[in-house]
C-alpha cells in the first residue's frame, strides 16, 4: 500500500441513518460515486472513517463479528458467575 490508501471502504451493511451509510460512515453521494472519485478524495474520506472508529476494507466487518461473538460469550459467563456470586451471599 503506498502513501494513500484509496481502497473501498464499505462493510457489507449498506443501511442509511441520517445520510450515511451505518457500515462505512459515507454519505449516500459517496457511495454512489466511488469509481468516479479521485484517488485523494478517496484517501480523504478513509482517513475520515478511520478518525471516527471505523474500519476500512472487509476484513474490519468479519473482525468486528468474530470479536462481537467472543464478548457475547464472555457476558455469558460473567453472568452466570456474578450469579453464583449473588447466591453465595
Amino acid at each position: 500500500m503506498g502513501k494513500t490508501d484509496t481502497r473501498n471502504p464499505c462493510t457489507k451493511v449498506c443501511r442509511f441513518d441520517a445520510g450515511e451509510c451505518v457500515g462505512c460512515f459515507r454519505t449516500k453521494a459517496e457511495v454512489k460515486g466511488w469509481k468516479r472519485l479521485s484517488d485523494e478524495e478517496k484517501a480523504a474520506i478513509n482517513e475520515r472513517i478511520r478518525a471516527r472508529g471505523g474500519t476500512v476494507g472487509k476484513g474490519g466487518l468479519k473482525r468486528r463479528r468474530k470479536l462481537d461473538k467472543k464478548i457475547r460469550k464472555l457476558e455469558a459467563k460473567l453472568d452466570v458467575l456474578r450469579a453464583k456470586q449473588k447466591a453465595i451471599g
